[in-house]
């Protein structure tokens, strides 16, 4: 058993991960992309994308066709056309513009917004700041990190979120959902 934290995608300032290539599918240069969001439009209306391989060189390549498969989708690129290509774009991401991304009604965020939130318990006292967020699959975790490097990790649920304000730069939990490792 893999006892290794989840990927987390290594994002930077102006895109947003929206999905990570697992492997090629078929002969024909297609892959399967594990989506990173939850909003079912995201990639009807995606025309290209900027791919992000794991040792940092990226490209930016038109997408050519797409269909659902099994809980996640399989994607054929413009200009990549075997098996050997699809290959070279394993375990890249796929990012999108932050600016792309549509506004959101008042009280709700991108899980990329948390990065940086000052992180306080219900007493105001702070426990650090939000470093990483892994996408464990059904509930994300975030990874909060304090002064002195102690590490915490709190499930980002409801049940433990009391306030998030992006804007002002914290987020208030309660002090039950926090796990210190």
């Amino acid at each position: 058993m893999n006892s290794s934290p989840p990927r987390s995608p290594k994002e930077d300032a102006d895109s947003v991960t929206i999905g990570i290539i697992l492997r090629p599918h078929g002969i024909r240069g297609e892959v399967v992309v594990e989506p990173l969001t939850d909003n079912e439009t995201r990639f009807a209306t995606l025309e290209d994308v900027r791919v992000v391989r794991p040792s940092g060189s990226s490209v930016r390549l038109k997408v050519t066709s797409m269909f659902p498969h099994k809980g996640r989708l399989v994607i054929q690129f413009e200009g990549i056309a075997t098996i050997e290509d699809a290959e070279t774009l394993r375990a890249s991401e796929l990012r999108i513009p932050v600016a792309s991304l549509p506004s959101l009604p008042a009280g709700s965020y991108y899980h990329h917004e948390l990065r940086g939130l000052d992180v306080r318990v219900e007493s105001g006292d702070s426990i650090g700041t939000v470093t990483d967020l892994w996408e464990t699959g059904a509930t994300p975790v975030l990874v909060i990190h304090d002064a002195k490097a102690r590490e915490t990790l709190l499930p980002l649920v409801d049940a433990f979120i009391i306030e998030v304000d992006v804007k002002a730069g914290f987020m208030r939990v309660k002090a039950s959902g926090t796990v210190r490792s």
